[in-house]
């Protein structure tokens, strides 16, 4: 959703456009010349053109993060952020045709981040390349391999990361202090998880993680940059118009 601004930018009927059959118009934010757009299924897409250099920047976040966890797989939604990046069905990179394979020879970027309330992946690509960002997103939302020799590789990482945290006084400080401030709310775990979590977590309760969570209708995804909205409409609905939106509800944090 379009978030409020310091500014209170105000929604207006944006420039005329006819959005491919499936995908619904919603705020356009003129101050910013941002639109908002649905598909079917349940993805929000946010829309900014930018014309300043021929490149565009594409970020899905999907709204799960460490709050979305528990005991047993506390670290679940990091873990699942470097597993995204292990392969998925059509983008594998032990077969050479992973994210860096396709990005770099056309000189693009990407990276993911993780927190409490949301993860996003984003890649910065030519403008023309677009659609090879999308393809991959839409391919890992609901075909991520989540091998087992993937995760037992990917574990040591992720303890590598956890390890640094706990040689960083700040670090060590942050996680003490919303532990003790959080007694029943899961922002009481760290978001790259309790280490006994991050070494024993088993690959299937990562899968069952993923399967309640990354569904288009629960994420955004955010395009800006040197785009034509009614082109980069259409290569979206192309990528992303297929895919079911989630058969359950996308469970929700009741506790306060």
């Amino acid at each position: 959703m379009l978030a409020a601004s310091s500014h209170a930018a105000t929604m207006v009927t944006g420039p005329a456009l006819r959005p491919p059959t499936g995908i619904t118009r919603g705020a356009h934010d003129a101050r910013h010349g941002i639109t908002e757009f649905k598909l079917k299924n349940g993805l929000s897409v946010l829309l900014a053109e930018r014309h300043a250099a021929p490149v565009v920047t594409v970020m899905l976040l999907y709204k799960v993060g460490s709050r979305n966890e528990a005991v047993g797989y506390t670290g679940a939604t990091h873990f699942l952020e470097h597993m995204m990046f292990r392969g998925s069905a059509k983008f594998d990179p032990s077969k050479h045709t992973g994210i860096d394979d396709i990005l770099k020879p056309v000189g693009g970027i990407n990276n993911a981040t993780t927190w409490y309330d949301r993860t996003s992946y984003f890649e910065v690509l030519p403008a023309q390349d677009l659609d090879l960002a999308l393809n991959f997103e839409a391919d890992r939302m609901r075909h991520l391999l989540l091998r087992e020799g993937d995760r037992k590789s990917e574990m040591t990482v992720v303890r590598n990361e956890l390890e640094r945290s706990e040689n960083d006084p700040r670090m060590v400080l942050e996680t003490q202090l919303f532990a003790t401030a959080y007694q029943e709310h899961p922002y009481h775990h760290p978001t790259i998880g309790w280490r006994s979590d991050v070494e024993g977590v088993p690959t299937e309760r990562l899968r069952q993680f993923y399967h309640e969570f990354y569904y288009p209708n629960n994420a955004s995804l955010l395009i800006i940059g040197d785009i034509n909205q009614n082109t980069a409409l259409q290569l979206v609905e192309k990528n992303f118009g297929q895919i079911s939106p989630s058969p359950k509800a996308i469970p929700k944090v009741y506790t306060k």
